[in-house]
This record gives C-alpha cells, sequence and structure tokens, in this order.
C-alpha cells in the first residue's frame, strides 16, 4: 500500500494499527482493576462505574474501539483484495500473515466477552464449546478440554498475554518490518494515518460515553431487549452461531463451521496458486488508474467519466468497489444480528430477580444435571430471543 498516496480508502491498514494500539493502552489501564476470580470479576467491573466513571469510560472505550478495529481489518482485506495485492511475490506473505491475524482478533473478542463475567459473559462461555465440539475427530476432546479447563484467571492469560505475543508475531511480519524500512520508521507511519484515524477516535469516545455498558444493576436495570440494532463487536462472532436457529444437525454445522473454516482456507492459500507478478508488471500502471475503455459498460459510463474527468472518475470507481464489497458483507452481518439484544441480559439475571451476576448457577459446566448447556439451538435461541427461549 502507497502509503503517500493521500486518499482515505488507503489508510484502513494504519488505522487499525493504531486501534490496536488504542485497545493495547486501554485494556492495560483496565488490568490493574479487574479480579479474575469468579465472585470477584463482575464485583470489579460494577466498581469501576459506581466509583470510577472515568475507568468505566475506558472499559466503553475498549468495548467500542475492538467493533471499529474489527471493521478496519475487514476494510482493509477489501481494499488489498479488490488491488490484487496478494500477486506481488513480497505481498504473499503479507496476505497470509494478514488473514491468520483474523484469528487471534476473535480470541480477543471472545475472551474479552467472558472476563466480565456477567450473564453474556458466562452464556459464551458456555456457549464456546458447544461450538468447538462440531469440529471433526478432534472437536468433542478439545470441548471438554477448554470446559475442565476454563478459569478467568487462565482466561486473562489468553487475553492479556498469549494472544497479544500471537499477534506480535503476526505483525512483526505483516507490518513493522516493512514500515521499519522507509524513511521515519513506524513514526511517521502513525504520524502519517493519525489524521485518517482522529474521526474514528472521536466516535469511538462518544459512544463510550452515550451508550456504555448497563453495569448498574440493581439499582439501574436495563430493559430485557436492550442492545437491538446497536452495532456490537458481539456481532462478528454471534454470525458463526446463527445457522443453529435455523437448523439443526449437519446443515447448522455446514453454514456455521464448515462453510466459513473453508472460506478461510481458500482465501489464506489461494495467492499461492496463482501466476507471481513480473516486476515489470508491477511497473505498470496499475488498471484501476486506467480503466479499460472498451466493452458496453465502459461506453454506458464514458459520459459520466467526460463530466467527472478521469482521475476523479477512477476514485469514484473504486470507491464504489470496495463499499458495494462492503456491503455484501456487512449487510448480511447486520440482518442476521441486529435483533441481538447484548445489553438486555442484566434485566433478569440480576440479584433483584433471584440470579446475582457474577456467580455462576449450580449447573455450571456441568452438562449432565442440565443437558440444555450442550444444545445450540437453545443456547443460541436464548440469546437472540430471551423473553421466547427460556
Amino acid at each position: 500500500m502507497k502509503i503517500k498516496q493521500s486518499h482515505w480508502h488507503h489508510f484502513f491498514g494504519g488505522i487499525a494499527l493504531l486501534l490496536l494500539i488504542i485497545q493495547v493502552l486501554s485494556g492495560s489501564v483496565l488490568t490493574l482493576f479487574y479480579l479474575p476470580d469468579l465472585k470477584e470479576a463482575y464485583g470489579s467491573v460494577q466498581y469501576l462505574y459506581n466509583e470510577l466513571t472515568a475507568i468505566a469510560w475506558i472499559r466503553d472505550t475498549h468495548r467500542w474501539a475492538s467493533l471499529f478495529l474489527l471493521v478496519a481489518v475487514i476494510m482493509h482485506f477489501i481494499r488489498s483484495f479488490l488491488r490484487k495485492d496478494y500477486l506481488n511475490r513480497d505481498s504473499k506473505t503479507l496476505w497470509l500473515t494478514g488473514i491468520l491475524m483474523f484469528l487471534p482478533l476473535l480470541g480477543f473478542l471472545l475472551t474479552g466477552l467472558i472476563l466480565p463475567w456477567e450473564w453474556r459473559g458466562y452464556w459464551f462461555m458456555e456457549m464456546v464449546p458447544n461450538y468447538v465440539n462440531e469440529i471433526p475427530v478432534i472437536g468433542p476432546a478439545v470441548s471438554q478440554f477448554l470446559i475442565d479447563t476454563f478459569t478467568l484467571n487462565r482466561t486473562l492469560v489468553v487475553h492479556i498475554v498469549i494472544l497479544p505475543a500471537i499477534t506480535l508475531v503476526l505483525m512483526g511480519i505483516h507490518t513493522f518490518r516493512r514500515v521499519m524500512k522507509r524513511a521515519g520508521g513506524l513514526t511517521l507511519y502513525v504520524i502519517e494515518h493519525l489524521p485518517f484515524t482522529l474521526p474514528f477516535l472521536l466516535a469511538i469516545g462518544v459512544l463510550a460515553y452515550v451508550l456504555p455498558m448497563p453495569s448498574q444493576d440493581p439499582v439501574i436495570v436495563p430493559m430485557p431487549l436492550e442492545g437491538e440494532n446497536i452495532p456490537t463487536a458481539e456481532w462478528f462472532i454471534l454470525i458463526f452461531y446463527v445457522p443453529y436457529l435455523y437448523y439443526k444437525g449437519f446443515m447448522a454445522t455446514l453454514f456455521g463451521f464448515y462453510i466459513p473454516f473453508i472460506l478461510f482456507l481458500v482465501l489464506a492459500i489461494f495467492p499461492y496458486f496463482l501466476k507471481t507478478r513480473t516486476r515489470k508488471d508491477v511497473e505498470k500502471p496499475h488498471p484501476e488508474a486506467h480503466p479499460v475503455s472498451s466493452g458496453i459498460c465502459a461506453k454506458l459510463c464514458a459520459p459520466i467519466r467526460r463530466a467527472l474527468g478521469a482521475k476523479l472518475y477512477t476514485k469514484t470507481v473504486g470507491v464504489l468497489a470496495v463499499s458495494l464489497v462492503a456491503l455484501a458483507l456487512f449487510g448480511p452481518l447486520f440482518a442476521v444480528s441486529h435483533k441481538s439484544p447484548t445489553m438486555g441480559c442484566n434485566s433478569c439475571h440480576n440479584p433483584s430477580m433471584g440470579d446475582r451476576l457474577g456467580l455462576p448457577p449450580p449447573t455450571f459446566k456441568d452438562r449432565v444435571k442440565n443437558p440444555t448447556l450442550k444444545d445450540n439451538t437453545f443456547m443460541v435461541g436464548h440469546w437472540f430471543y430471551p423473553q421466547v427461549i427460556w
């Protein structure tokens, strides 16, 4: 990506890097106040909202930044895909590490959802082994391992040590090695991208203030369906579970696991089966810079091109292409996840209702006493429709 080209859609990779830095800084602050104990974790989160308003705002900033980070990463992927960056010899490794980096990002999201240990955190903790159980051959063993070994201490270590270490290695190959070779190094890279990141940081700060997590129960109790239609980072995890709402057996696993897994593998390795661009090809003007002026489509667009001018027309086509692909990706994500009441769990699961948040139920991790815990259809159904399925 040629950073010197001053156009906003070239900067999603840099925006993602800066948002990742924001996550590291805000997460480090939150770690100082978090107690990784089943009886104390949620209390430590509530303490922030009741006594330390500024730190509570940092917590919500951390939560909203995760959403913008995932969006920036996906937009960066779309730009790279449409520009066929994966055809360059040196970019194939960058492409592979970029695709692989999506896995620890999902890991951050999962562990981050569980750590607060409010009811939705507990619910996700029970849902993760169910999903892993669908993996062929090794799934049941891995699922049981996750159930047997789960503690908040281990989850915290994964969230703040193991996943950051994996991300740092991948970032070193994907970004730092190349950036450090440029004049000005990482410092200039951050300065160049900061103006493009500021609007996102402003939006994150405002959203963290206007839409905080409802964590002041039982004094302030949210409505049961609170959170519907409000985009959250949880959507990127829930989309893998949604098929269990509509299908059972193999069909649910097909759409929830097999198809995403195959698509991930194809995206990761397909550049290695394509012809690599030569130096001459790289030096040639990019096709996007000089659209082919033949065919019916080109003739129909000719008046628009003349009216806008070649340069503005090219940029407009590029923005439209990225926007259409982004809409094709985010549209289904919204369509299947927008009814998720991600902020309403505390309306029923709070001390005044008899279910204490922060304390696991008697059947915690016990799928013999409570067989519904291993029923993906019930678990996902209760998440989306808590007033109907319970």
